[in-house]
């Protein structure tokens, strides 16, 4: 007998080896350690703190707060939180904990429903292409601040045209009843001596958008003009994407340590930046314009959409990147104490930021004797590339403070790339775990692909397909994919059973009440609610006349295009569950012919009663939304209990299976991850019983 017999029937980690011993030769299960774990709980906490608390804390919720209702904002916002973004946070983590699989595979615990995993993983790589790119923005400014006097603050560069103005009181051009005129205030009236004519907006830009337009973006004028892509953007997209790639190359290894910086160093420079804007004068101005509420606002379905697409996207839900990282934990890890503690923190940092902004954009107001309300209508790239950088401008050791706000921008949007990288990363070598021993070089491809792919960003007309994905591609999507998620927990695999799971793990069913309430009820009838209502109202994009550009709507066909990314995001969950049910349809045919067979020969009196005889399509989607044979925790300690089935396919995996498709011919097939699908006769019974 050969001294190593290998059968390698599921390709992954678990291979049977002969071993010689005295009492003979038996066959021994080695499972391959995994070193993509976590080396302290509190690096795990920092990472997910750095992924949640993002660039959309700072330049998106304070916006956000400002146009709908400012303090009456927080309402709708703190109720989506409790109400979908906690208990989204909580099953995400939980399932990946329970199951150390990213999203790729951990949503075998419903066979049919596997594509929600897939739809997170294309919702994280679409958000993963650009938002690196809001990255190399970040640096771009970030190594361009390290000069005494800023590159923005004044015309006469080379980028700059005889349309630039440096914006002050006595510069700015005079504005009234809406229309804007080539001369200030002072000149307008005195109009004897001045001939003040209305203009364009795009006649008179100031120093900073020119910079951020024409010396980073090149932007073009229209869509269609989409030319090829600029040095400066393309130069600092690639040092991003290396940054990246050096910082996940040994997975949570090195990203735990790198997050100790990009979860800790932002609320010290926000600490610095709001003791710093809060002594400026006007700065009560602003922060009065953010925080007094319009309280008939709040009534207004449009700002509960508001609220609800800012907990997803701020949170980092469905995404799969939570679910990847908690896959990396102990099995008897603490994760609902950490998820109290960064769900708290991410919640309060966008209302602790929305002060550091607004004092910001109070001062830069009373500076220039403008209107708060003029600068509060920014949000997005125009807030943090633009309004920020010229109210960095206008203060003192501008220089210095403009180091620190784009090197916080930096950690902010680094800890959300990081998580958002490792999810495409972790599924193929989920999938494929034959690249498990090639970590580096996966990382390495994956950078450099995305890199390539990410390229049209910087080119002319990049912005353009930025804000299209960012409208669609990581917006509706999100809720979309999160109402499945809930949906396939509490109702396919099963809440109670799934709270048994949380029991194994914590020693309690963690959380019970309150997340039977969200689960099974309030969150889904929430986010169908918003999820239709965003699809009814949606309309073409389009653009003001500002920062030198005529207004601009986007074209017709763009329209498709976002629907089409809009379709990308979710269309792995109705394809799954049909491909796996034409499977499961076929292999019962293959059942049932078997079944004939061995009929002619055994007492069949056993099957006289076909009162609970089920059809064929309906006995394959009952097979569709029970787990995969082998779902359970994967590494083999903690195969106990409901999952102590598992030990026994692991120690004699071959003759089990053999076996076992011999007798019932249930599922033998290969699926999504190659596994072999079957579930034990014994096992089925007992899942099927704890679901309900």
């Amino acid at each position: 007998m050969s001294n190593k017999r290998i059968y390698k029937i599921r390709r992954g980690t678990h291979i049977p080896e002969a071993t010689e011993t005295k009492a003979g030769t038996i066959i021994e299960i080695k499972e391959e350690k995994d070193h993509h774990e976590w080396d302290r709980p509190r690096e795990f906490v920092f990472s997910l703190i750095s992924n949640s608390v993002g660039l959309g804390n700072v330049w998106r919720f304070p916006y956000l707060a400002a146009k709908n209702g400012g303090g009456a904002f927080l309402i709708p916002y703190f109720i989506l939180y409790f109400l979908i973004g906690a208990p989204i946070y909580y099953l995400e983590l939980a399932l990946g904990q329970f199951s150390s699989r990213g999203p790729a595979t951990a949503f075998i615990l419903a066979k049919g429903w596997q594509g929600v995993g897939f739809a997170m993983i294309i919702n994280s790589v679409l958000c993963m292409f650009y938002y690196n790119v809001i990255i190399s923005w970040a640096l771009f400014y970030f190594i361009a601040s390290f000069r005494t006097t800023l590159l923005w603050k004044n015309c006469g560069h080379w980028w700059n045209d005889e349309r630039c103005f440096v914006p002050s009181i006595g510069s700015s051009p005079f504005t009234i009843n809406g229309t804007m005129y080539n001369c200030t205030e002072s000149q307008f009236f005195n109009n004897t001596k001045y001939s003040c004519q209305p203009i364009n907006a795009k006649d008179r830009v100031t120093s900073t958008e020119q910079f951020f337009f024409q010396l980073l973006l090149n932007k073009s004028k229209r869509f269609e003009d989409f030319g090829i892509p600029q040095v400066y953007p393309a130069l600092s997209l690639l040092v991003a994407w290396i940054i990246v790639g050096a910082c996940i190359i040994r997975g949570v290894k090195s990203s735990g340590k790198v997050a100790y910086f990009t979860a800790i160093f932002p609320y010290i420079v926000l600490l610095i930046l709001i003791i710093q804007s809060s002594l400026l004068n006007g700065a009560v101005e602003g922060i009065k314009y953010y925080v007094i509420p319009q309280w008939e606002l709040v009534a207004k379905f449009k700002t509960w959409q508001a609220a609800a697409s800012q907990v997803f996207f701020s949170l980092g839900l469905s995404f799969g990147s939570l679910m990847a990282y908690s896959a990396s934990n102990t099995f008897k890890n603490n994760f609902f104490q950490q998820m109290c503690i960064v769900v708290s923190c991410d919640c309060l940092t966008g209302v602790f930021a929305g002060f550091t902004v607004f004092a910001t954009i109070g001062y830069l107001a009373k500076e220039l004797n403008e209107p708060v309300s003029k600068y509060a209508d920014s949000s997005g790239p125009g807030l943090a590339f633009i309004t920020y950088p010229e109210a960095i401008a206008h203060m003192p050791a501008s220089s210095f403070f403009s180091v620190l706000f784009f090197l916080m921008l930096l950690a902010l949007g680094l800890g959300t790339q990081f998580a958002l990288t490792d999810v495409p990363i972790t599924s193929i070598l989920e999938l494929f775990p034959r690249f498990k021993s090639n970590r580096q070089l996966t990382v390495i491809i994956t950078c450099t692909i995305s890199f390539l792919i990410s390229l049209p960003f910087t080119c002319p007309g990049g912005i353009y397909l930025f804000e299209l994905l960012n409208q669609y591609g990581a917006n509706i999507s999100m809720i979309v994919v999160g109402f499945f998620e809930v949906y396939t927990i509490a109702y396919i695999y099963g809440f109670n059973r799934f709270m048994n799971d949380v029991k194994m793990m914590l020693g309690k069913r963690a959380a019970e009440y309150y997340l039977f309430l969200t689960w099974c009820i309030i969150a889904p009838v929430i986010m169908l609610i918003i999820t239709f209502s965003n699809l009814v109202n949606t309309k073409r994009m389009s653009h003001s006349a500002s920062a030198g550009y005529e207004a601009y709507e986007y074209p017709d066909w763009s329209v498709i295009v976002g629907w089409c990314i809009f379709i990308a995001c979710i269309i792995p969950i109705p394809l799954v569950f049909i491909v796996n049910y034409i499977r499961e349809y076929f292999a019962l045919g293959r059942k049932e012919i078997i079944q004939t067979i061995d009929s002619s020969t055994e007492n069949v009196s056993q099957y006289d009663n076909k009162y609970f005889e089920k059809p064929r399509y309906i006995e394959a989607f009952t097979q569709n939304n029970l787990p995969r044979y082998d779902w359970g925790p994967k590494k083999s300690i903690n195969h106990y209990g409901l999952y102590a089935h598992l030990k026994s396919i692991e120690s004699n995996e071959y003759m089990f299976l053999h076996d076992a498709l011999s007798k019932s011919g249930i599922n033998g097939y290969f699926n999504g991850s190659f596994q072999k699908d079957y579930i034990h006769d014994r096992s089925t019974s007992e899942m099927s019983e704890e679901r309900f």
